[in-house]
């Protein structure tokens, strides 16, 4: 009775002992591994480096409206104060005004593009134009084909832009609407669409809009 008793306590005393040291820090390394894995992914969420913000969750264009230019001048892009439209758009052009629907960007943030039903650029387009509620183009950039190569650099002066002069920090926000010039040969129906190229801190495009 005496030997069992003694084998049976060794194996409760035995049951009650630790893990092993080196058991113990493995675990604790992998524990701290998961850690720090979770904190990088909740930081990574939170902060954006230089192209990591999608455009297309920061910019949407929207209600493509068609037209036709009775009376345009053809000028190129100037730093005017209140030229409209029909100072750049040549008579007898074909363009698309679209609203903007969303906007947490700036005039400088984004290119602006048309593809063709294909998917590839629509050299057709040869302007892209910011106009305020007043009628007075803002940005523009033209002598295009299809697509801007670089951001818009050329802004109307005075009070243009929401009550203060335009630069390249100003925001594109839905006050403004976007003009495309696309040129003498009516687009109608060619499945055309309109996308915005995230540059500087934005990446990517926007769902591509169709152009009636």
């Amino acid at each position: 009775m005496n030997v069992f008793g003694q084998r049976e306590r060794s194996w409760r005393k035995a049951r009650k002992r630790a893990v092993s040291p080196i058991i113990a820090t493995i675990l604790l390394v992998a524990i701290t591994v998961v850690l720090a894995a979770v904190l990088y992914v909740l930081i990574s969420g939170l902060t954006h480096g230089p192209g990591s913000t999608p455009i297309g969750s920061a910019f949407t264009a929207g209600n493509p409206i068609s037209s036709k230019t009775t009376a345009g001048a053809a000028t190129a892009c100037a730093a005017a104060a209140a030229d409209t439209i029909a100072t750049f758009v040549a008579t007898g052009d074909y363009t698309y005004t679209l609203t903007v629907e969303t906007s947490t960007i700036t005039f400088t943030s984004a290119l602006f593009e048309v593809k063709t039903a294909t998917g590839a650029v629509d050299t057709a387009a040869i302007g892209f134009y910011v106009v305020n509620v007043g009628g007075t183009v803002v940005a523009c950039s033209n002598g295009l084909t299809g697509a801007m190569t670089t951001a818009f650099s050329t802004f109307a002066t005075g009070n243009a832009c929401n009550g203060a002069t335009c630069v390249t920090s100003t925001p594109l926000t839905s006050i403004y609407t976007i003009v495309i010039d696309m040129g003498a040969t009516n687009p109608a129906g060619t499945g055309t669409s309109f996308v915005a190229v995230g540059i500087g801190s934005y990446s990517g495009t926007t769902s591509p809009l169709s152009l009636p």
